[in-house]
């Protein structure tokens, strides 16, 4: 019986390790438009990127340095960081909101804070389900 209960637990954790592996190669892929505006300067980027689960994507759009991450919440339901920063700063950001999406949906980006504007839409999937 001892073995079984070994053999068990080998099992449950191999399968753990292999959900968590699956997990962490999820490929992002947004499509997206966002407006910064700040400093008197009105900048728009449309393109699309793909990244992993909660690693940086960076547009530069002068003055500012804009960085998304997405993070899976679960289920179809994810979680977008959006932080502005100054090109110029000592690394303190302007601007950081986080919006929740569900994937394959459009998500509204609009929020204003420290004189930035950030309005636009996004559009999550995951690409290696």
């Amino acid at each position: 019986m001892q073995r079984s209960g070994n053999t068990l637990a080998v099992l449950l954790g191999a399968t753990l390790l292999a959900s968590a592996t699956a997990g962490a190669a999820e490929i992002f892929r947004a499509h997206y438009e966002i407006r910064v505006a700040s400093q008197g300067t009105d900048n728009t980027v449309r393109s699309t990127f793909e990244t992993r689960p909660g690693e940086r994507f960076t547009l530069d759009l002068p003055p500012n340095v804009v960085a998304l991450a997405v993070r899976r919440l679960g289920g179809e339901n994810y979680e977008l960081q959006v932080t502005v920063t100054p090109t110029k700063a000592n690394g303190a950001a302007s601007f950081s909101h986080t919006y929740r999406g569900v994937l394959g949906r459009p998500l509204e980006l609009k929020n204003s804070a420290a004189g930035v504007n950030v309005d636009g839409a996004i559009s999550v999937v995951v690409l290696n389900r």
